[in-house]
């Protein structure tokens, strides 16, 4: 099934990935942890970038999240956010720059 952009879904050992290229990132990821460049990974992790709240008018408000392609754990504690990136988004781009200001203790890559 394709989405709006054009990718095609492809699944792997059970995961469902939303691009071909995404797919080819998590086996590169596979061979890397067996090659002992990276500890482990994470597949979809979900960062929270605005908690929920209560505003003025006593409405709960619903968190804002942003879920990254991948993150990558280094053995030297390093923690690397991949984004796999066919097309950037408005929403992508704001979220991107919420998520750098809220995380700075991870480095992100984003893969075009």
């Amino acid at each position: 099934m394709a989405n709006k952009y054009g990718a095609k879904k492809i699944e792997i050992d059970g995961h469902v990935f939303d691009s071909k290229r995404e797919a080819e990132y998590y086996k590169m990821y596979k061979k890397m942890v067996d090659d002992g460049k990276i500890s482990w990974f994470e597949l979809q992790p979900c960062f929270t970038l605005i908690p929920s709240f209560t505003n003025w008018a006593g409405k709960k408000v619903r968190p804002c999240h942003y879920t990254a392609d991948s993150l990558l754990h280094f053995p030297d504690g390093r923690e690397m956010v991949v984004e796999v990136k066919g097309f950037r988004t408005r929403d992508y781009v704001l979220r991107r720059k919420m998520f750098e200001y809220k995380y700075p203790q991870y480095e992100f890559k984003e893969v075009r």
